[in-house]
């Protein structure tokens, strides 16, 4: 390059040369046209110096035609624009695309920076009005979370009792088993004796849940752990509901117990004590704690159809027993409440999208990683960098703060409105799962809501379930009941209700008809089509490997007379 410009210049005065190096100098152009402007100055100086006769002659000349250029800089401006209007048009094309896609690199580069350092704005305690939609307007002395607090820390675990039998634990395990329940006559000596032993350890524990479970309501006020600064709705400490249903079944096991021994009243109480506590938690705030307080309402209608199989308890046992499960639910049995999800949700959105702004505000990249178990939240430094140009394009992508929430309050309404209507109205309508409306949306746009939305069309079938079975039991007590009174059983259920043995019918959620009933010589049967809608003739479900089981889409759900290997 250095032996090319000597060889441009080397033919001119040293005071051309140095203008000309200056005006090269200030174009700040690229390379190769800088050297053809080089070329094309000296070629100038030259043509004009063609006619002096001596050295000092040509250095007068090239001062005069330095002076005719006039201003270096704007003659270098000029020169480049000339040579920017005459390059070709694909080169203009190129250079021009260069610059946009530049500035366009720079603009993202900013909008990213300004998208991944927004913040969220907490201006709503959903906390506080989760308490305040599950706090009851009644007495503090009627609460019963005390007594349920005190029996789940008195509580013995089946690990902590050590048995001499290596089955016992097994055996807990299948108390509360829809599937597979034991009774106590299947039982060895030995295994019965160890089963007794926990019962009585855990009787400190049974009489604190006795004891909640004989008030009217049970409220905890949701909270926080301490040194939880997010304090997300989601976070909330719930109680311990795993011990308080482990008690219930400590209860099953004993209303065993005293069934064996003829005790059959006492053995009833106790089942209607497990269903009362199962009440308790039904409506409540959670999902979680509903469907543990269903678990344990089925779970004690289950052994009550149970003791009425092995047993013939006389008529005014069994109009009381029939009696206190109906006064459980004296405003009807409590459906499943999905308005708890829809609070976690929104404020879900209140702490991973930023407040105001075009669309509402946006979504925080890697804020939402908290509920998605994603590595940022594990990883430091440079390591947790690397993932946020992959958390801030997933977060432009999905919608914004008010498109989102509309969405999520049109999806909680319409399963609020659908948790309401029982399987046969859902199928007889056509109207699809909460999994289909979910899916319908696009996943990248709205991977919040695919991301947090829980099987709702479960949860509701799972709670029409547990009244079917609960009206069942009723069922079952009043028709015992009239065959100890009247000596036969009825023709048809209507007569339950015509001699005041019943205030209504049992309804099959799958079918919204009463429950099949039928009479035989000497028993009946009473069932539920089960999820195929179909009137299978009394014959059960079965499982993959051919146990019958409740709820089979391949059977009826037999409550009576109770299948054998059940």
């Amino acid at each position: 390059m250095a032996k090319q410009n000597k060889t441009d210049l080397q033919n001119v005065p040293a005071a051309a040369a140095g203008f000309i190096n200056r005006v090269i100098s200030k174009m700040r152009y690229r390379r190769r046209v800088c050297r053809d402007v080089r070329a094309e100055l000296a070629a100038h100086f030259e043509d004009e110096l063609r006619g002096c006769k001596n050295d000092e002659e040509r250095q007068q000349k090239a001062l005069e035609v330095i002076a005719g250029f006039g201003d270096v800089k704007m003659l270098a401006a000029l020169l480049r624009r000339a040579k920017k209007r005459c390059r070709p048009l694909w080169r203009t094309v190129v250079a021009r695309s260069l610059q946009t896609a530049g500035l366009l690199i720079l603009c993202l580069i900013l909008y990213t920076v300004w998208f991944s350092t927004g913040k969220p704005t907490i201006s709503i305690d959903y906390t506080a009005m989760l308490n305040q939609m599950s706090r009851p307007d009644l007495r503090d002395e009627d609460n019963a979370w005390p007594s349920y607090k005190k029996a789940a820390s008195l509580y013995i675990k089946p690990a902590d009792f050590e048995p001499d039998d290596p089955n016992f634990e097994s055996l807990y395990c299948s108390a509360g088993s829809f599937d597979v329940r034991p009774k106590l006559a299947d039982l060895n000596e030995n295994e019965k004796q160890e089963v007794k032993k926990w019962v009585e350890l855990n009787q400190p524990a049974w009489q604190g849940f006795e004891t909640a479970a004989a008030k009217s309501y049970c409220y905890r006020e949701y909270a926080h752990d301490p040194n939880d600064e997010e304090r997300w709705l989601l976070s909330i400490m719930l109680p311990h509901i795993s011990d308080i249903r482990s008690v219930a079944t400590v209860g099953i096991w004993r209303s065993r117990i005293a069934a064996e021994q003829g005790r059959i009243h006492q053995s009833l109480d106790d089942c209607i004590a497990v269903a009362r506590a199962g009440s308790h938690w039904q409506g409540k705030g959670t999902l979680v704690e509903q469907l543990v307080g269903t678990a344990m309402t089925r779970m004690a209608c289950r052994e009550i159809v149970s003791i009425l199989e092995a047993n013939n308890p006389p008529a005014d046992l069994l109009r009381q027993t029939c009696r206190q499960l109906s006064d459980i639910y004296p405003n009807g049995y409590t459906p499943m409440n999905v308005e708890g999800e829809r609070l976690g949700f929104m404020d879900t959105v209140q702490h991973v999208f930023t407040k105001g702004g075009l669309g509402g505000g946006h979504l925080i990249p890697g804020a939402w990683a908290y509920i998605a178990d994603e590595p940022i939240y594990s990883l430091e430094g440079q390591d947790k960098m690397l993932f946020m140009p992959l958390y801030a394009a997933e977060s432009m992508i999905h919608a914004r703060r008010d498109k989102t929430i509309a969405k999520a309050n049109e999806f909680y309404s319409r399963q609020e409105k659908y948790t309401k209507l029982t399987p046969y109205q859902r199928q007889a309508a056509n109207i699809e799962t909460a999994g289909d409306m979910i899916n319908s949306l696009p996943r990248h746009k709205f991977f919040l809501l695919h991301m947090l939305t829980p099987a709702l069309d479960r949860v509701a079938e799972l709670g029409f379930r547990g009244k079917a079975s609960y009206q069942a039991t009723l069922t079952i007590l009043a028709l015992k009941r009239f065959q100890a009174e009247k000596g036969q059983h009825p023709d048809n259920l209507d007569e339950l209700l015509t001699a005041g043995f019943l205030d209504e019918l049992p309804m099959d959620p799958y079918s919204d008809k009463p429950l099949v009933y039928k009479k035989t010589d000497d028993n009946f049967s009473l069932y539920s089509l089960g999820p195929n809608f179909q009137d299978d003739a009394g014959h059960p479900g079965k499982t993959e490997k051919g146990q019958i089981a409740d709820w089979r889409d391949n059977g009826d759900t037999v409550f009576w007379p109770v299948p054998k290997t059940r």
